[in-house]
């Protein structure tokens, strides 16, 4: 039989249990926005909750708040870049600028194997490519002369920076960043090579970490600095071209305002037209020069005096407008470029197939395969019909030659007089030459007789 609980001895009562407060519930919900409200300085919020209306709390977050302040002002104070590019502007020059064997030929060959598929064989001259739907590079090589490297911080877009990472920094890389900074800096990105020549991975990761901070300290703390490890068939590794090769695609080049308002050219390639003959009566005669490349900057005026790099001071004779060599893809819909669209123009490479001259255009065929209309008519592949028309003759004529105009004219006769003989092209040199040998015979002869 159980006993009943009655009161603890002493007649105290026992203490309930305390009042546990509800967590989760629509009157909780209540509460917590009416909270909120408050903190935020609403109408019924306590004063001191206000920020805009007191005074701050912490003096360190105050004093970043004004300096955040300072900077939105000093840059709403800056006069904003008018950017003058036209809408299919010139190709951007990148500047492979380097110490001698540090690889900046092979930096260029593998770039140029990405972008279009084509091996060089020798890197001379600007190679001009298309990289995108939109874009255009011109890659030029700047060696470790100091006249070159002057010249070429005047017209870059963006400077790759290659350092020998098992040598490190030299001499001419801090010397062309000082001319950059003279010519208004461009953006500038650096490469590593030879980094394969390290055998442990530790020593490796130090000279990559010093040679990157030593990289910032010259241009800025987060410069783009990129690492061209192992040699493939005589390229960088493909995955290592391809991270290059994606941030020139989407590089962001500052217009530089001295540049924009000068008129300004990089040739592709140049010819000299002097006459032949002026050439021969005077070998020291002034020379007529044509210079191809794009136009870059402002307009080109005739008759305004250029300053032509090693040279001097010379005046624009004519201007030609020309059609472009390495023209943008036309299709915009294809999210990429296929092959046919990945042009290359290098003039002085000897790559691309065409030349654009003053007066023509010429096609380099390397293999050309067809059909002569006679011939597959004499076959009997096709039925006989008209005869062909007389430009089509004269271009088979061409064609079918086997030897050049100068030898035949050497080979050809031309009579003077009915009774004479037939004279031939070499003859008529040997007749030339000797009655020039008799007239200053028969000089002689009357100086002596001057002397009797």
């Amino acid at each position: 039989m159980a006993a009943e609980a009655g009161p603890p001895p002493g007649g105290v009562p026992k203490a309930a249990k305390s009042h546990r407060k509800q967590k989760a519930g629509a009157k909780v919900d209540k509460k917590k926005e009416s909270k909120d409200k408050k903190s935020r300085g609403g109408a019924d919020a306590p004063q001191g909750q206000n920020r805009k209306a007191f005074i701050f709390k912490s003096a360190v977050r105050a004093k970043k708040g004004r300096l955040i302040k300072a900077e939105k002002e000093q840059r709403r104070m800056h006069v904003p870049v008018i950017d003058r590019t036209p809408e299919e502007p010139p190709p951007f020059i990148v500047l492979v600028q380097g110490p001698p064997s540090v690889g900046k030929t092979t930096v260029i060959r593998s770039l140029v194997k990405h972008y279009t598929k084509h091996n060089l064989s020798e890197v001379k001259g600007p190679i001009t490519l298309i990289s995108g739907k939109k874009r255009r590079l011109c890659f030029v090589e700047c060696n470790s002369d100091l006249n070159v490297m002057m010249d070429a911080s005047k017209f870059a877009d963006l400077v790759l920076l290659v350092v020998d990472g098992s040598f490190g920094f030299e001499m001419e890389t801090f010397e062309f960043l000082n001319m950059l900074q003279v010519h208004g800096f461009p953006k500038v990105m650096g490469v590593l090579t030879h980094l394969d020549k390290f055998d442990k991975p530790s020593i490796l990761k130090k000279t990559k970490k010093k040679l990157k901070h030593r990289f910032w300290t010259e241009i800025y703390d987060g410069a783009k600095l990129f690492y061209l490890s192992g040699m493939v068939h005589g390229k960088y590794n493909k995955r290592d071209t391809l991270n290059l090769a994606r941030f020139i695609s989407i590089a962001k080049f500052r217009p530089l305002t001295w540049r924009l308002t000068h008129p300004y050219l990089v040739a592709d390639r140049f010819e000299d037209v002097t006459p032949e003959e002026d050439i021969r009566v005077d070998p020291k005669c002034d020379r007529e020069v044509a210079i191809f490349g794009f136009l870059r900057g402002a307009n080109l005026k005739l008759g305004q005096r250029v300053h032509l790099a090693g040279v001097g001071d010379l005046d624009v004779a004519d201007i030609t407008v020309l059609p472009d060599p390495c023209p943008l893809p036309d299709s915009l819909k294809k999210k990429g470029l296929n092959d046919k669209q990945k042009l290359i123009y290098a003039p002085m490479s000897d790559v691309g197939g065409m030349l654009y001259d003053k007066d023509a255009i010429y096609l380099d065929f390397q293999h050309t395969n067809f059909s002569r209309l006679d011939q597959m008519r004499e076959a009997g592949d096709t039925e006989g019909g008209e005869e062909l028309e007389q430009g089509i003759q004269m271009v088979q004529r061409l064609q079918d030659a086997r030897s050049t105009i100068d030898e035949k004219l050497q080979q050809s006769g031309l009579r003077m007089f009915g009774d004479a003989p037939l004279m031939s092209g070499h003859n008529f040199d040997e007749a030339l030459f000797n009655g020039h040998r008799d007239d200053d015979d028969g000089e002689d002869d009357d100086d002596d007789e001057d002397d009797d």
